[in-house]
């Protein structure tokens, strides 16, 4: 790693950078979008200290007490203006709701509360009050047909009529994960993302006016409706939308808005290819906690428990599944203490991950399962090993993805990326800074800054990079950061505590068969600390350097991964899963 000379890479003295830093801190509350830039002043501070390594963990620098109070300061703002009030990624620009095929509501977004008046266990004939036509709705149950595996069913045009006009909605049948045949009733159109917008842009070179008169006419507003809401003339949105027809080469406004309505089913976050609105299965343990459980792959396949990390989440790719399927894998997806809905974990963090451990053991012992693979993700990994120590023999061996690996030496932070190597310093070395660095960068989440957040992630990775730019893997990783800080900071707080710390001994506590899958170009664990790690554990472990790859490589080389996972657990009687008692909690 360069470190910058002492004035720092502007050639700012450590006074100025300070007062820079102080000020980057405070800005955050006014412009969450500034997180970047608080994270290179940060940067800078945490360089100058880290220049003279030898008194690192004592410098005052680092760890001014009147300096942390500005963090504290800080973070008491932030928490005091509160989180963004987020809707569902589902939640689009208009309602969505999911219907049994009995006629419930089982889900339905923010938007359908907001527009449609719907609670969350309102039945079709509430439905069917609010439509043009009140018998459709009824009709919805009987007409629509069981959609075909891989295809998408056609659906039935629903209409509502508010007061600032008709709303259009597409009724159509779908069939969840489990099989459990349902309807989707959802905008005709689809929700205008920026993923659709930046398409649309670089394929037809749209302008950034031309791209909002697309928007405005997706949603449904006309000429002179679209030249009041941007405050120009009529003739000026019709010169837009006639470059719009000559660029995408529409014959008309009718083609453009079927050429639109393609592109939004390409990039759509609908309900097969982004966040499932469907309810996860809840496992009771003993002490009143309830864990809930995501099950992912082939139903009665070969189970396995997938271990997440800190940013990943619990969710699969479209290749990632297809993967699971073809190996007769079934993958057991609990969320631990304080992601996404999990209830937080109230005791000693050093000690975190043994109380997981626990838990896991109930959970499976709840299932009826006599052994089991551990797919561990990223930090996942940490998590695998104590799950091993505890369980024994009923562990069939573990398969770490990207994992972290014990810190032993500083040496291990200075070949991570600029961002991780920052965020494992702060979590080291400046613990009471942590909260703030957290909460900020929640803040630009919060914002709508995954894009940013994401690019910052892997700035030294070009294989990431890449994979980040494929939509599936784009969304993956969005949930996976929203589910990380849907109840703050804690959760990731608690595994910054033990990613950077030496746990050599939780490794060593089983004798377990491991395996190691890792990109030779992961920028966060480094490849020979990855090999040193393999060689420490010895003859248990093997391990699958992958030399084009980098930290992405569930995303990328799911297949790998799934053949590792079955090896072990077809040399293991690990029997199934009885998933309706997981259902019924």
């Amino acid at each position: 790693m360069s470190e910058p000379d002492a004035a720092g890479p502007a050639g700012l003295d450590a006074e100025a950078e300070r007062a820079q830093l102080v000020h980057a801190v405070y800005q955050i509350a006014l412009e969450p979008q500034s997180y970047d830039i608080f994270m290179d002043h940060w940067d800078n501070h945490v360089a100058r200290a880290v220049a003279e390594l030898s008194a690192l963990k004592d410098s005052s620098e680092f760890g001014d007490s009147e300096f942390m109070a500005h963090f504290a300061t800080a973070f008491g703002i932030l928490e005091e203006l509160g989180r963004r009030p987020r809707e569902p990624l589902t939640e689009g620009r208009g309602p969505r709701i999911l219907l049994d095929r009995n006629g419930a509501v089982v889900w339905r977004n923010l938007a359908a509360a907001r527009v449609l008046g719907l609670s969350a266990h309102a039945q079709l004939d509430d439905l069917s009050a609010l439509l043009h036509d009140p018998v459709m709705a009824r009709r919805l149950l009987t007409e629509l047909p069981t959609p075909t595996p891989g295809e998408r069913a056609p659906g039935r045009l629903l209409r509502v009529d508010l007061d600032e006009g008709a709303l259009y909605l597409l009724a159509r049948p779908i069939t969840d994960r489990e099989g459990q045949a349902l309807i989707l009733v959802e905008p005709l159109f689809g929700e205008w993302t920026p993923e659709m917008e930046r398409l649309l842009g670089e394929t037809f070179g749209l302008t950034e006016a031309e791209t909002a008169v697309a928007a405005g006419l997706a949603e449904g507003f006309s000429a002179t409706e679209l030249a009041g809401r941007r405050g120009v003339t009529v003739l000026t949105v019709r010169s837009q939308i006639k470059s719009l027809l000559a660029k995408t080469g529409a014959d008309g406004q009718t083609d453009l808005m079927r050429l639109l309505m393609s592109v939004s089913r390409v990039v759509d976050r609908t309900l097969e290819s982004d966040e499932a609105p469907g309810r996860p299965a809840v496992c009771a343990v003993p002490g009143g906690r309830r864990i809930p459980v995501e099950l992912f792959g082939m139903p009665g396949g070969m189970p396995v428990v997938f271990l997440h990390g800190m940013l990943d989440g619990c969710s699969a790719t479209p290749r990632i599944e297809h993967a699971l399927n073809q190996h007769g894998l079934r993958l057991i997806a609990p969320v631990r203490p304080g992601f996404g809905t999990a209830a937080a974990d109230t005791g000693p963090i050093a000690t975190a991950p043994e109380r997981f451990a626990r838990d896991i053991e109930a959970m499976i012992e709840r299932l009826g399962l006599r052994r089991v693979v551990l797919l561990g993700h990223m930090a996942g990994a940490l998590y695998a090993f104590a799950v091993a120590a505890r369980l024994g023999s009923r562990v069939a061996g573990i398969v770490n993805v990207s994992g972290t690996v014990p810190i032993l030496s500083n040496a291990q932070f200075s070949t991570m990326s600029r961002r991780q190597r920052l965020v494992a310093y702060t979590a080291r070395y400046a613990p009471s800074a942590l909260p703030f660095v957290l909460r900020a960068g929640i803040r630009q989440l919060d914002f709508n800054g995954e894009r940013s957040f994401m690019t910052a992630l892997y700035e030294s990775s070009p294989h990431d990079l890449a994979m980040i730019e494929q939509p599936d893997v784009f969304r993956s990783l969005r949930r996976g950061y929203r589910f990380t800080v849907a109840q703050g900071h804690k959760a990731f707080e608690t595994d910054g505590y033990h990613v950077v710390r030496d746990w050599s001994a939780m490794a060593a506590a089983s004798d377990v068969a491991v395996r190691l899958i890792h990109g030779r170009h992961d920028p966060v664990v480094n490849a020979a600390s990855v090999e040193d790690f393999c060689a420490r554990l010895g003859a248990r472990a093997r391990l699958t350097m992958l030399e084009d790859c980098g930290q992405l490589v569930l995303f990328r080389k799911p297949d790998i991964v799934c053949a590792n996972v079955a090896e072990l657990a077809r040399q293991a009687d690990c029997g199934t899963i009885d998933e309706q008692r997981l259902r019924r909690g």
